[in-house]
Formats: C-alpha cells, sequence, structure tokens
C-alpha cells in the first residue's frame, strides 16, 4: 500500500510528511502504530476524535494522516488504477485490488454469511441466487475430499482430476457395461411411461402410423 501513497504524496505535501515519518522509523515502531491504530478504530472501541477531518490518535503517529490519503484515493478511483498501474505486463491482473479488499476480516465475514467461502462449496454459490451453478459440483468437489484438500497442489489437482472424470463422462456411452447400466436399473421409468393405446399421435407421426397400418393390412 506503499505505493500508491507514494504517488497521491506527490500532490499532497502533509501525506508526504506522514510516508517519510513512517518509512523511515524501524518496523517495531511501524507495527507498534499500526496496533495503535488498529485498537482506536476497532468495532466496540472508545469513539475516536476527529481533528480538521482526520481521526486524532497521537499513539498511531502518521498511520491516520496515511489512511486518510489512501481513502481520500479510494473516494475519487484513483486507489485502483495506482493497484493496477503497479504490474506492467498484464493490465487485467486485478490480484493486487483482491489482495487489498480481502486484507481484515469484512469482506471474509460477509462471504461467510453468504455461505461463499471455499470451505461453504462457494465457487457453487452466488449472491442471491442459490444454490448458484450446481454442474460446479465435480470441480469442486476435490477440494474437500482427503488427500487433496490437504494438498498445496489442491489447484492443480482439482484441473486434471475433473477433466479426467469428464472424458469418462463423455465415454460412457462407448463403455460396455457402464453404458448398459441404465437397462439394469431403469430409473428413468419412475419418470417417463408409454403414451395410451388410445393416444394418437400427432400430425405427421398419424399419417405414418396410418400407413403403416395400411400396409400390414394389404
Amino acid at each position: 500500500m506503499l505505493s500508491p501513497l507514494a504517488i497521491q504524496a506527490k500532490n499532497d505535501p502533509a501525506l508526504a510528511a506522514a510516508l517519510a515519518t513512517y518509512t523511515s522509523a524501524t518496523p517495531a515502531q511501524q507495527q507498534k502504530w499500526a496496533a495503535a491504530y488498529d485498537a482506536a478504530t476497532a468495532p466496540g472501541a472508545k469513539k475516536v476524535p476527529f481533528n480538521n477531518g482526520a481521526l486524532n490518535v497521537p499513539a498511531a503517529g502518521p498511520v491516520p494522516a496515511m489512511m486518510a490519503g489512501e481513502l481520500a484515493m479510494a473516494r475519487s478511483g484513483s486507489l485502483d488504477t495506482d493497484l493496477l498501474a503497479q504490474n506492467q505486463c498484464y493490465g487485467t491482473n486485478f490480484t493486487k485490488p483482491l489482495l487489498f479488499i480481502a486484507d481484515g476480516g469484512y469482506y471474509a465475514q460477509q462471504a461467510s454469511n453468504m455461505h461463499l467461502t471455499g470451505d461453504q462449496w462457494g465457487v457453487m454459490n452466488e449472491t442471491g441466487s442459490y444454490p448458484g451453478q450446481p454442474w460446479l459440483w465435480l470441480y469442486q468437489m476435490w477440494y474437500h475430499v482427503a488427500p487433496f484438500k490437504n494438498s498445496s497442489s489442491v489447484d492443480v489437482w482439482a484441473v486434471y482430476l475433473t477433466g479426467l472424470a469428464t472424458v469418462l463422462l463423455l465415454a460412457i456411452p462407448f463403455i460396455p457395461g457402464l453404458r448398459d447400466i441404465p437397462r439394469f436399473i431403469p430409473v428413468h421409468r419412475l419418470i417417463w411411461r408409454s403414451a395410451p393405446d388410445n393416444e394418437q399421435p400427432p400430425g405427421d407421426e398419424q399419417e405414418a402410423v396410418t400407413t403403416a397400418a395400411a400396409g400390414r393390412a394389404g
């Protein structure tokens, strides 16, 4: 997050001073400032006073000024642009904006409430449309069964195993034995029935039946 702030600091002397103070401090001091800011702005914390629109948190050092600058960038739309501009090769790489959004627990909690996290089979769900895309169950399944779910290469396993399973599914009509399962287990009869004898086929089918009957009679 320091890179976008450095760009904004070129036109904001107060932000430039706060950023210089922060970057020149030791990592321990930076952590202490950040912890003080988090404690002051945490839900349920005592109301933080403002000073000319800026948070008054002396123990947080330059962090309030930096956060105010970041908020101004976000409101103007330049924050997302600066995050994308850090990647000179692929303009459609949204990794850094996504990491920024994922930082903290707010969006993670929202996703959990809507059952969109990975351990909730979230890839099959979408907001406002349950259960979402059920045809993705085959791909998502590998993230929830051992030993793949504990593997650091689970993404690769999911792609290859889903591809293999898809090929097998497509090959079922050509595999002796497997293609005969519907005959051995006639589940289709629960939802399919023959037409009654007194039910006449419509249109051309009726003509064909009449012609066939005439031929047999002749």
